[in-house]
């Protein structure tokens, strides 16, 4: 201390002292070092951008597939897959009236028909069958028509089957007074197999098409397999072991 005086002053400038301003000063204007990807790591961001593009992708087509196959089932049918041996047989939609159509699929062993008929007599076990179409070995699709024949205008009942062999065709021409019934607006009672698929073992027979019209007091009393208490029109068709003449 000199002349009552102290040698520094509290406040004063050491050049020798570090100062915390100008520290974090110099701290802020420094540049931090950049974090730069190796390049393994940017192969590997974009083999992972890449397959989530391809799985999006990927995603859409099996979606617009799916909806394509649904679209696709709903206007032709679809079989489901059965064991080998069995018979298997679904309707299929139509949209023309007096037209039905089914898919079935037949073994190889025995050889299977489908008969046809619009007459089920009455008390009788079954319908009278008018005709049979044999039927290649695996899957085929089923038209049945009623409808005039263009070559002679008669009303004919005809059954298609189409197959990757080939097409078959067979016809049968109808009495008058039952196209009269057919062609009318009655009721209709529907039995047969729906768009489900039904299996049956081999040797077992299904009943394609039951279509029952309504006519008279007596149509009431039809339901179920009961034989008919009078001649019964309809358009009737079966998947049948061939045992020979119908």
């Amino acid at each position: 201390m000199k002349n009552g005086l102290p040698d520094r002053w509290p406040c004063a400038y050491n050049p020798g002292m570090p100062n915390k301003r100008n520290q974090d000063a110099n701290s802020l204007s420094v540049p931090r070092p950049s974090r730069r990807l190796s390049l393994r790591e940017f192969i590997g961001l974009v083999t992972i951008l890449m397959l989530v593009v391809g799985f999006a992708i990927t995603i859409a087509r099996l979606r617009a597939s799916e909806s394509e196959l649904s679209q696709l089932r709903a206007e032709h049918g679809y079989l489901a897959p059965s064991d080998e041996g069995q018979v298997a047989a679904s309707r299929a939609p139509s949209d023309q009236p007096l037209t039905y159509r089914a898919r079935v699929r037949v073994p190889k062993k025995p050889r299977y028909r489908v008969c046809y008929s619009t007459l089920w007599p009455q008390n009788a076990a079954h319908p009278k069958w008018f005709a049979a179409l044999d039927l290649p070995p695996g899957e085929s699709v089923l038209t049945f028509t009623i409808e005039p024949d263009q070559r002679d205008s008669k009303w004919k009942i005809s059954a298609i089957a189409r197959s990757p062999l080939g097409t078959k065709r067979i016809a049968t021409t109808l009495p008058s007074e039952q196209v009269s019934i057919l062609r009318s607006s009655k009721d209709v009672i529907r039995a047969g197999i729906g768009f489900e698929t039904v299996l049956a073992e081999k040797n077992q027979t299904i009943r394609l098409l039951d279509e029952r019209w309504l006519v008279g007091e007596g149509g009431v009393f039809l339901y179920g397999d009961r034989p008919p208490e009078a001649d019964q029109v309809g358009v009737f068709a079966e998947l049948q072991v061939d045992q020979g003449p119908i």
